[in-house]
């Protein structure tokens, strides 16, 4: 549920769900806000380890077989989110390296859990 004065009742999106049971949002962000939520990712991924002895970048390309890609222009919601699961320490490592506080980048955060 939106709440109606939140900019986040503002940004598109599209729930989808898959023949494997995954349910998930697409959500098309502003360039401004996608640009800081790249660099939250960016820096979470220096701290947080990925599945299964995965960096987080292996985990999230595709294999065809022949080529491995990249994950491009996408954010992974779910390594975002588990900002908030962090100890306070690493939160203010985290927001050190960005330059903001660390009740900005979980309030932040906290807006996008709001899109689903």
């Amino acid at each position: 549920m939106h709440l109606p004065d939140s900019d986040v009742a503002k940004i598109p999106t599209v729930i989808f769900g898959t023949v494997n049971g995954v349910i998930g949002v697409i959500a098309s962000l502003p360039l401004d806000q996608y640009k800081f939520m790249e660099r939250l990712q960016t820096n979470l991924r220096k701290v947080i380890k990925g599945v299964g002895g995965l960096s987080h970048e292996q985990w999230r390309s595709y294999n065809s077989g022949d080529m491995v890609f990249d994950s491009c222009n996408f954010l992974d919601g779910d390594l975002i989110e588990s900002f908030l699961d962090l100890g306070r320490s690493r939160m203010e490592e985290i927001a050190k390296s960005m330059s903001v506080s660390v009740e900005e980048l979980m309030k932040r955060v906290e807006e996008l859990t709001r899109l689903h």
